[in-house]
């Protein structure tokens, strides 16, 4: 009993570095660098390159942070996938396929920080060095809605097929998984648009999935919080 119990309290630990996570994302983008929202794709490159000198400590500061968190989530992922590969059983496909896009998505955070920080790293570099770091900074934060999408689903797919009476983790929270996924798919084709709703400053590519992901990451604490009071890790359920 008592080793369970703290079993259960070092999944419950490992849950709150998803909150660590997006706080430290969002002190990054917002006090720190001030691009949440993202600056305009139509700025020249001596406006970007005057926003990242005029933040330059900013910039550094929050790269760190960016590559700190895309460190310190894996312990909240890690609690996702054991209760994902639960529910799938002895051949967890689409529970290693969510874990494997899991990963290729935290590589794209860590290299999102990575090049927000060579941006600012030498403000005496010309404007048009300074704008193209940093602007890949700004493809790396929305792109990575491609493999999100595939996580999403993949998430999704892995709760809708538990047939138990019972089942490890909501129905609903499935059905939110797929709507997560779908709706931040735009994010996708930034590349395309320097303007409207499928810029990287756009309601559909960066507003929408924003929101939504905040939904997402509040439920899925309250979820696994309670799938783990509730010790479903251990349902025997056939």
């Amino acid at each position: 009993m008592k080793q369970a119990g703290s079993r259960q309290g070092a999944l419950r630990l490992c849950v709150f570095a998803g909150p660590l996570w997006g706080t430290l994302f969002f002190i990054a983008l917002w006090p720190l660098m001030h691009i949440f929202p993202p600056y305009s794709p139509t700025w020249s490159a001596a406006e970007v390159a005057t926003h990242v000198r005029d933040n330059q400590t900013g910039f550094l500061v929050g790269g760190i942070l960016l590559m700190t968190a895309a460190a310190i989530v894996w312990p909240f992922i890690t609690v996702i996938l054991l209760f994902l590969k639960k529910i799938e059983g002895r051949l967890p496909i689409w529970t290693t396929v969510t874990a494997l896009v899991f990963t290729f998505g935290q590589f794209t955070v860590f290299m999102c920080g990575l090049a927000f920080t060579m941006a600012a790293f030498r403000p005496e570099a010309s404007n048009e060095m300074i704008r193209a770091w940093s602007d890949l900074g700004m493809f790396l934060l929305v792109i990575p809605a491609i493999p999100g999408t595939t996580q999403y689903l993949a998430t999704g797919a892995v709760i809708l097929q538990d047939s138990r009476a019972k089942p490890i983790l909501p129905r609903w929270y499935g059905y939110l998984n797929l709507w997560v996924g779908i709706l931040s798919a735009p994010g996708a084709v930034v590349g395309l648009f320097k303007v409207g709703p499928f810029a990287w400053n756009g309601i559909a590519a960066f507003w929408i999935p924003a929101v939504v992901f905040g939904v997402w990451i509040t439920a899925t604490q309250i979820i696994l919080l309670g799938a783990i009071k509730r010790n479903a890790l251990a349902d025997e359920q056939p």
